[in-house]
């Protein structure tokens, strides 16, 4: 979603390599917080990859190398000094499926989004989240965040300031 990657006249890390980032002293309201690096602060667009990293998703692969499996935890990467490369996907390598563990009885989950327009528009910032509730108390939680990070962004200090907290108004 950065619109120094889109417009071809303008360098870009990601699209071609050693060309510079321009976005990171021009416009920047929609680029990354988190995760950034001299070399690239892109966001990560995609909805769906935060609420999978909330869900502990596994991506499925099969390459020339044969067949594995990648928590999406380990599936994005970094931008540091290759932007250009956003996933440990290699050469040859094929996405054939994505797993969810089963559902917990006890869990409740729920993807917000905040952008500029109700239509169809990237969001401003996102989040992912998936309580376990046990006697009116979070017993686990995992929060992903979108919209400011190179890639989907989980929250372990967000984990931590719920688990143990009652169910109530006060709190959420």
């Amino acid at each position: 979603r950065c619109m120094y990657f889109r417009d071809t006249a303008m360098p870009c890390n990601k699209r071609e390599p050693g060309t510079g980032c321009p976005a990171i002293t021009g416009a920047n309201r929609m680029l990354a917080i988190l995760g950034t690096s001299e070399h690239c602060i892109a966001t990560n667009p995609s909805d769906m990859c935060v609420a999978m990293v909330a869900l502990e998703a596994t991506i499925h692969v099969q390459g020339p190398n044969g067949a594995r499996a990648i928590p999406i935890g380990e599936f994005h990467l970094l931008p540091g000094s290759t932007p250009n490369r956003e996933t440990v996907l290699e050469p040859g390598d094929l996405v054939t499926h994505v797993t969810l563990p089963p559902p917990v009885a006890e869990s409740r989950q729920v993807y917000l989004k905040l952008r500029d327009r109700a239509s169809y528009e990237f969001a401003l910032a996102s989040a992912a989240v998936v309580i376990t509730v046990a006697g009116g108390n979070v017993t686990r939680a995992r929060v992903a965040l979108g919209g400011v990070g190179t890639k989907p962004w989980r929250s372990p200090e967000a984990e931590a300031a719920v688990a143990g907290q009652p169910i109530d108004e006060a709190n959420f």
